[in-house]
């Protein structure tokens, strides 16, 4: 690189005397360089293009196939016992059911409490038990049956009894008396008893539970959080480690297990049930996750004894250990079904309560839902079209063309961006793809469709769907379609099979054939332009490689510009150089001449 002084002898302005050669000497490459971003912005005007497209494609793939035309709805009498609702192999009739029993699954569980229901203190009351409301030993809380309560004992020096008759005395004041029994037994030690749930729970600051013995969150159920060697409230010992059996699946535990982690081992087993316990009631249930006849739930222990702590074996199991098969009339025809739904004739029935009386089922064309279907074509359809015809017929301002770097610094933001988009205006104007595009679907639009069974439906503008009439001043709208909606609800009421059969029969169905026409299109500028996501230098589109060829250019044009740049300042220096010496020896020889 050379030294870029300026003219220190001659008094040249020798910078700007390179600047103004060199901007002559760029103009090759800022014609490149326009030309790079004219095709980059080319290239986004057809990806938008594409993305118009896309969604026109995306209704098309919703309309092309008969079966895409679920629009049928189902109506019962009494949807309070039985729903329906109907696919597209349903017949537009009226059925009849009756429902005279329904499917249920097998269960079973404990008749008795598995708990011992008496929670006990951990640690014996001293025979003065000091309580006070200023040694915050005095409260706690306590739940029965989900309400909870703040229980306070009256400051005072209790022995066991004189505590735990204060004790119920609070908890009567707060549930009402015979809900929660205390009373103190053998070992000094307070016990609650109840029907239901009880726990206590420690109130912050206050060391009331620990008082009267108990520890936070104790309770008179069985914990199912804790491991089966700390559990203490089953009625039945547990023998420690073990393994049962429901309906064929064996189910390992040992000591350190939870009931929680065993249930969910259940229920995540091919036993085909699921098994839970409710502390309030506390209830181990076991139900089969089918219903019908062949549900079942057959269950033993195979070494320990935790179904039998449970209740859940022998004598202390309430069980109903086969399913039902609902009963039920459709049509005059009786029949039995393992499932509460099913579906029959392209309806699928939903039985939740038995029937006095028989409940009617309609199935029509759902209307609204058809009309909405087409409604979207013809946005979408609008939108691509529109975008279509805005390109290839915007106006091209030949004066506008990209700015360079240096013209862009004497700009403002916004003067930038009026000028750009006068430049990218009539970019795609006459572009030979979007008028085939263009050509292509306005084409189908006017066809009719030869396969359809009723000819007088068979054709868009038989069924309410019109092109809009020509204006000069509105050229965007050329090729638009416009909806009558009244038309295509009184079509769809009289014929809706010929409606359909126009847009999805194959191979000449109006989406069959656009969807295919759009397929094409899209690929077609998918090859000259890249597809979302991509990069517009990519070499798989043409744009790309033509983009990726004008940016090796630029860099060899770069590489050219900054040698002949220092070539300028290497002869201006040499020059300036010269001119000093030649100063110096004329001051020399005017010294001697004087």
């Amino acid at each position: 690189m050379v030294n870029r002084v300026t003219g220190l002898n001659s008094g040249l302005d020798i910078e700007s005397m390179v600047t103004k050669l060199m901007k002559a000497e760029n103009a090759p490459v800022d014609k490149l360089k326009a030309k790079k971003t004219t095709l980059g912005w080319s290239s986004d005007l057809y990806r938008e293009v594409n993305t118009k497209l896309a969604s026109l494609k995306t209704q098309l793939d919703g309309m092309k196939l008969s079966g895409d035309w679920n629009q049928l709805s189902a109506t019962t009498s009494n949807p309070t016992a039985v729903t329906a609702k109907a696919d597209g192999t349903a017949n537009s009739v009226s059925h009849s059911i009756t429902v005279q029993n329904l499917a249920s699954g097998a269960t079973a569980f404990n008749k008795n409490s598995i708990s011992q229901n008496v929670m006990t203190g951990s640690s014996s009351v001293n025979a003065s038990t000091v309580i006070a409301a200023a040694s915050n030993n005095n409260s706690f809380q306590v739940t029965y049956a989900g309400v909870s309560r703040t229980v306070t004992i009256a400051d005072g020096t209790y022995d066991k009894t004189q505590l735990a008759a204060q004790i119920q005395s609070s908890i009567n004041s707060s549930f009402g008396s015979g809900k929660i029994a205390v009373s103190a037994n053998s070992s000094d030690k307070i016990e609650f008893s109840g029907s239901s749930q009880i726990s206590v729970k420690v109130l912050s600051g206050n060391t009331g539970i620990a008082s009267i013995g108990f520890t936070n969150a104790q309770t008179n159920r069985i914990d199912p959080s804790l491991s089966l060697s700390n559990q203490t409230q089953f009625s039945t010992s547990l023998s420690g480690s073990g393994s049962f059996n429901i309906n064929g699946q064996t189910i390992s535990y040992t000591s350190g297990d939870t009931l929680s982690g065993i249930m969910s081992r259940v229920n995540a087993s091919s036993a085909g049930v699921n098994m839970s316990y409710d502390a309030e009631t506390d209830r181990v249930t076991v139900a089969s996750k089918d219903t019908g006849a062949n549900a079942q739930v057959a269950m033993s222990d195979t070494t320990g004894n935790l179904l039998g702590a449970l209740g859940l074996t022998g004598s202390n199991v309430d069980t109903t250990q086969i399913g039902t098969d609902a009963k039920l009339t459709i049509d005059g025809v009786s029949s039995t079904r393992s499932s509460n739904t099913f579906s029959a004739g392209g309806v699928t029935y939903t039985l939740n309560q038995v029937t006095s009386s028989p409940v009617s089922v309609n199935i029509s064309q759902d209307i609204d839902s058809t009309v909405k279907k087409i409604s979207s074509f013809v946005t979408a359809y609008n939108d691509a079209i529109d975008l279509m015809n805005k390109r290839v017929k915007e106006d091209k301002y030949r004066s506008y063309t990209p700015l360079t770097d240096d013209q862009k610094k004497d700009m403002k933001d916004t003067e930038i961006t009026v000028w750009e988009t006068k430049a990218k205006s009539g970019i795609l104007r006459s572009d030979d793809m979007l008028q085939s595009a263009l050509s292509g679907l306005r084409s189908l639009v006017s066809t009719s469709v030869g396969s359809n069974t009723s000819s007088t439906y068979n054709a868009l503008y038989k069924i309410g769907i019109t092109t809009k009439a020509y204006d000069s001043s509105a050229t965007s709208d050329a090729g638009k379609l416009t909806l009558d909606e009244t038309a295509l609800r009184a079509a769809l009421s009289k014929d809706p099979n010929a409606v359909i059969q126009t847009f999805s029969n194959y191979p000449d169905g109006i989406a069959q054939k656009m969807y295919t026409q759009v397929s094409t299109s899209m690929k077609q500028i998918i090859e000259k332009a890249g597809g979302a996501g991509t990069s517009t230098d990519n070499v798989s589109s043409t744009i790309g490689k033509q983009i990726t060829e004008l940016n090796s250019n630029i860099t060899g044009f770069s590489v050219k510009l900054a040698k002949k740049e220092d070539y300028y300042y290497k002869m201006f220096s040499s020059m300036d150089t010269a001119i000093g010496k030649s100063n110096t020896i004329m001051n020399s020889l005017a010294k001697f001449a004087g």
